[in-house]
């Protein structure tokens, strides 16, 4: 864990420096409002007065953002996309987002796309946002739940979890290879994404460490993508209850993925269908249980830290979204999906002279039960199963 610290600490010192030029527009822009302040001041004194007051100003069209220009390496550096991605996101989206009426100087879909796209991937502010992407700040606010909405209904194509036989023995598969634990479907935990919580209901979303936050959960597979994410409940709530009440927990109940399991830690209870770590293994057999299920699970945290650096928008570094509670939930989930999109095409988080960030060699600390969610006695004996004949 420390070495991926360590290289998100890279990452976001390499993304300040990348956005250097942003802030070069950002400062001509600025020069050039002074200059004409200052020609406004020098105009003779006949020309200030009501009849200047009343005359109106023409309007200004900036220069918008787009893809002309650009060399690849940028795009992918700038948006965490390349032209093809973006031209089968536009596609799907379009038909949501189409203006209509069509005028000379209405905003192109391209450019919302990719100011909504630079906001998430820096965490910068909607004011910064749109005026680097050559637009206003009312107009890129208007869109931007609209653009996040038109993406969230991507969520039954690009977040899946295994439905079929076919895919959940390939999972299975995969995960094995892993250390070797058995008939895993999936790695499940939650995150925590800091907001500015409203007034009337803060305390809703203040967690044990006092901040606040939306607590997400999600499940994770082998690659690395996300195939279950529930991102609604504020800080407060904790991990076994968001779990309780989830679909996917449902689906396990009524027998939908057999002998499918999901690995997590112990803060959820052990149930057949979810192994958690055994607290104190006095065996050599627990204790090589316990290194595979660490290694299996480790899965998790190297996707979020994958994600929160391809997305600065939900890392802590950038503080609190600035948003309401539902429309994090929004970016919460818009974020998952163009994880997803990105991990499919195999475009890289990394540049060329990184690495992928290490497994942590430390075994990390186990969570006490959290009580919501107690250990059944049929998941203890399927967990001592597998202790015994696997391990």
């Amino acid at each position: 864990m420390g070495e991926t610290h360590h290289y998100l600490r890279k990452t976001h010192t390499s993304n300040i420096i990348a956005k250097k030029e942003d802030m070069e527009v950002i400062l001509m822009q600025h020069a050039r409002r002074s200059r004409a302040r200052e020609q406004q001041q020098q105009l003779p004194p006949h020309q200030y007065g009501p009849q200047r007051q009343c005359r109106r100003q023409e309007r200004i069209f900036r220069t918008r953002t787009t893809f002309q220009g650009l060399r690849v390496h940028n795009i992918i550096q700038r948006y965490r996309l390349n032209w093809q991605a973006k031209q089968q996101l536009l596609h799907h989206i379009e038909p949501q987002l189409a203006p209509s009426l069509q005028t000379p100087h209405i905003i192109p879909l391209e450019t919302k796309l990719l100011a909504v796209l630079y906001m998430l991937e820096s965490g910068f502010f909607r004011t910064t946002t749109a005026l680097i992407a050559g637009i206003s700040q009312p107009s890129f606010s208007a869109f931007l739940p609209k653009v996040l909405n038109a993406i969230n209904t991507l969520t039954p194509r690009d977040i899946s979890f295994p439905n079929t036989e076919k895919k959940q023995q390939g999972t299975k598969q995969r995960f094995s290879q892993i250390q070797g634990f058995p008939h895993v479907l999936g790695a499940i935990d939650c995150t925590l994404v800091r907001i500015l919580p409203p007034a009337a209901t803060e305390h809703l979303y203040r967690n044990r460490k006092h901040t606040h936050t939306i607590n997400v959960q999600a499940i994770v597979d082998h690659r690395g993508l996300f195939t279950n994410i529930t991102a609604k409940y504020p800080g407060s709530v904790l991990d076994s209850f968001i779990f309780r009440h989830s679909t996917i927990n449902q689906h396990f109940q009524d027998g939908r993925y057999g002998n499918g399991r999901l690995v997590a830690d112990q803060g959820y209870g052990i149930q057949p269908w979810i192994m958690t770590p055994i607290a104190n293994p006095s065996t050599r057999a627990e204790r090589a249980y316990n290194e595979a299920h660490r290694r299996t699970c480790t899965i998790f945290e190297h996707t979020f830290a994958i994600l929160k650096s391809r997305f600065r928008c939900l890392d802590i570094t950038r503080g609190s979204l600035l948003c309401s509670p539902e429309m994090v939930c929004k970016i919460i989930l818009t974020c998952a999906i163009l994880h997803n999109i990105y991990v499919r095409r195999n475009i890289s988080l990394y540049e060329p002279d990184q690495q992928m960030p290490e497994e942590d060699e430390e075994e990390g600390a186990v969570r006490e039960n959290e009580g919501e969610h107690p250990n059944t006695a049929a998941g203890l004996r399927r967990r001592q199963h597998i202790v015994q004949n696997v391990f």
